[in-house]
Order: C-alpha cells, then structure tokens, then sequence
C-alpha cells in the first residue's frame, strides 16, 4: 500500500510531490504519480513550447521548489543570461523548466512516476483504491486529486460543425500534437495570452501570412487576476463568505480573462507595423470553405482568407476528470457546490484522505488556484497537514 498517490503529473501534481519527497513526508517508495504522459509536467512543456513561449508570465518566486528564491539561486549558479524579465521578474521559460526537471531529479520523483489513465476510485476501510485503464488497482492512505482541465479544448458553435469537416483546416491548440504544420496562410482565433503568443510566434517563424482574430481590443494585465488574490488583501473577505454561489460569482469577477501583458501586446504591435501580421478586432459570423481554404465571414469588417484556422478558445468548463469523478462523487456523497466543484476544508481535503489541487481547489484557494501561485499554495496546506 502507498502512503499517497496523486492523481496528474502536471504543475500541479508535482508541486505536491515535489513538496512531500523534499519535507520527507514520504520516501519514493511510499508515492505514486499516476498520469497519461511519460514524463513530468509532459504537457505544460509541450504546450508552452507549441505557443513559442520565452518568458512566464508569472514572477520569480512563483515555481515547483518550496524555497521561493530557489529559481533566482539557480538562475545566479548556472549563470544564465536574461534570466529575468520585467519588474516582477518573471523567469525564462527555458530555466523554469531545466529547474523543474533538476529538483525532480535531486529529490527523485520519477522513481515514483506511473504512465497510466485513472478511471475509478474507491474508498473501504479508510483504504483509497485507484484503478486505471490498464486494470490495475493501487491501493492507498491519502490521495491527491490534480487533474489538469486543458484535455477538452472549446469550440465555439461556428467552429464545431466544419471541425468534423475539415479537421485538416480547423484546429485547436490544446489538441495533441508538438508542431503546427501549415505551410501558407493561417488565422489565430483568441484574445488572450495564448492565442497572443501564438500569433507573434507565427508571424516571426513563418513566410505565409498571419492574422490574428480577436473579439475585443487588447486588454492588459500583468497577471490573470491581482495579486491582492495572493494573500489577505483579499483572502481575508473572501474566506469569511460561506456562500459558494458567491465565492464561485467572485472568482469569475477576479480573473482576467483575455488579457495579455503589455510585452507581448508590444511585440504583436510592432509584428502589425512590420506588416508580418494582420489584426482583426471583430466576431466571427461563420466560416465556409472555399477553393483558397476558407472564408471567415465576419460581424462588420470585411472577410478573411485564410488556408487554416488554429483556434486559442479555451478549455470547456467542467469538472476535471468528470468521466470517471461524477460516480465517486455520487457514491460517496461529497460535497459540492451549485457549480458542481468540491467544497473541501481549509487543509483542501474532501473527505478524510481525499485531497485536491488546482481547480478543484479554487472555491477554497480563490481565482489563482489554477496557476503556479495555487499549485504553491495547494502543496503547502496539504503537505502540512500530513
């Protein structure tokens, strides 16, 4: 039997193990990290990578190694260049990761890696069992729930339909898949961070042209939500409402959704008067197929002509890992929300030895459950409270 096994191996899942086999809570041994990918945070470097990200957007002190100036000590030792970026110093994208990977490897945490899918958990005799698509079933003290929500990209309702139609043409980036192989014209669709990155990523790499689709004018902001989320400034209210319809109407109200930095905001201007990139502030009405690709009709400007469409729409809302959580949900009566997410204690356990991260943890956490800031402070209070 294992002491903890932590369901997802993403920035959230490893930061509690990361902070478990670092505070010797448990040995190697005693953990177990069930994900579908072969290795650690597989997916966040595969999507990073896929956008042409350089620099987080998050600060320094906001990584997997629970001493907060571990990043800035090893950005110095290893003597890297433009290691930093901005007043709030936020970290080369390449350093965050070889980071990761360094602590993973001090501390010994793949050792404790299962490349496997989770498909049910039961609870008998204070005893968690966790069973996988390869039938197998581990059987456990305490588990961490830290699935990623990324897995179920949106398509809006003009984009659903011609998706079935022409795969080879519509796409999403939170598919599979390392490259985006389109050799002429290509349209981004998106307002915010990713489809940004995305655009300026393009428009620098390629020879065919780039526009970049957005509903509304660029929106700035340092971060995803203010960093008053961070602690009391507004923690402190936050924590005293119990109703959860208001807790979930104030998370939706903090986040900055669609909104990009004033770097990369910057960078696609300059993109724009270089002529490597074309931005249309408008909504789409509907798409058709045409004999150069397709024809984006749009609700007042003029139509755009494009090869393909990559689409930077976000995930659909939901719970994470709902094909399989709803039965436990049921079975074992837990509490949840009028929005259909845990309602846990303050140590983010949901029933004695079933605990949660990222966000299935935002109703306790607050709007930066989601981010690196929330997978720090997930880690810290279940942790503490082994």
């Amino acid at each position: 039997m294992f002491k903890w096994i932590i369901i997802g191996g993403g920035i959230q899942g490893c930061s509690v193990a990361a902070r478990l086999l670092y505070h010797k809570k448990v040995t190697g041994d005693e953990l177990l990290i069930i994900d579908p990918h072969q290795e650690p945070i597989e997916t966040w470097k595969s999507f990073t990578n896929k956008i042409g990200m350089h620099y987080l957007r998050s600060p320094s002190v906001h990584h997997l190694n629970p001493d907060p100036y571990s990043l800035k000590k090893y950005a110095k030792s290893n003597d890297y260049a433009q290691a930093f970026k901005g007043y709030y110093q936020r970290p080369r994208l390449d350093m965050f990761n070889q980071h990761c990977m360094e602590l993973f490897n001090h501390i010994g945490l793949q050792s404790s890696w299962k490349q496997d899918t989770v498909e049910g958990l039961n609870y008998e005799s204070g005893c968690w069992s966790v069973t996988t698509a390869s039938h197998q079933s581990f059987d456990t003290e305490k588990v961490v729930l830290a699935m990623g929500i990324n897995h179920q990209p949106h398509y809006p309702t003009w984009a659903a339909d011609m998706k079935e139609e022409y795969p080879d043409k519509i796409m999403h980036v939170f598919e599979d898949g390392e490259d985006i192989n389109i050799d002429n014209s290509i349209a981004v669709v998106g307002g915010g961070m990713t489809a940004a990155h995305l655009a300026n990523t393009l428009s620098q790499r390629r020879h065919g042209s780039v526009t970049l689709i957005k509903r509304h004018p660029f929106r700035q902001k340092d971060f995803d939500s203010d960093p008053g989320w961070l602690g009391p400034k507004y923690l402190n209210k936050y924590n005293q409402i119990t109703c959860y319809k208001e807790r979930r109407a104030m998370i939706q109200e903090a986040r900055h959704r669609g909104t990009i930095t004033k770097g990369l905001y910057v960078s696609l201007k300059r993109q724009e008067k270089n002529k490597k990139l074309t931005i249309v502030t408008d909504e789409i009405k509907k798409v058709y197929p045409s004999k150069q690709g397709l024809e984006i009709k749009m609700k007042n400007s003029s139509r755009v002509h494009t090869d393909a469409l990559l689409l930077a729409t976000g995930a659909e809302s939901g719970l994470p890992g709902r094909e399989w959580l709803t039965t436990v949900i049921q079975e074992y009566n837990l509490p949840c929300a009028p929005c259909g997410f845990p309602v846990v204690d303050s140590r983010l356990q949901w029933k004695k030895g079933l605990f949660v991260a990222g966000a299935l943890a935002e109703l306790e956490l607050g709007p930066v459950a989601r981010n690196i800031a929330g997978a720090r402070k997930a880690a810290a209070r279940i942790v503490e409270s082994s």
